[in-house]
C-alpha cells in the first residue's frame, strides 16, 4: 500500500506495510509517482522510512522519478533513507542525481 499526504512542503509518498522495494511491488509506487507528477506543481517527497531493501527495479523507479521531476521542473526528494538502501544508492551513484534529506 502507498500512503499519499499533502502538507505545506509538498506531497509525501510513503510505502507502508512493506520493507522491500522490488519487482513485485515497485509498479504500484511508479504509478503513484506518475500520478502525482502529472497533477500539480509542488515538491514530491518519497519517504523510504520502511524500506530496508531495494532491487534494480526499485532503483529504476527512483530514476524515473528524477526524470519526471526534471521534465516538469519540480523537486523530487528522498526522505528517511535507511542505511542499506543508502549504501546501494551511493554504490550506484544515484545519490549524485537525486536529492536526499
Amino acid at each position: 500500500m502507498i500512503d499519499v499526504k499533502k502538507n505545506l512542503a509538498g506531497i509525501v509518498i510513503t510505502p507502508v506495510d512493506v520493507d522491500r522495494l522490488t519487482v513485485t511491488n515497485a509498479g504500484i509506487l511508479k504509478k503513484t509517482l506518475a500520478q502525482q507528477f502529472s497533477s500539480g506543481s509542488c515538491n514530491i517527497y518519497l519517504d523510504l522510512q520502511n524500506i530496508r531493501y531495494m532491487d534494480s527495479t526499485g532503483v529504476s523507479v527512483l530514476i524515473s522519478g528524477v526524470k519526471s521531476s526534471r521534465e516538469q521542473s519540480r523537486n523530487f526528494i528522498l526522505k528517511n533513507v535507511q542505511p542499506d538502501v543508502m549504501k546501494l544508492l551511493s554504490l550506484m551513484k544515484i545519490d549524485k542525481i537525486i536529492d536526499i534529506e
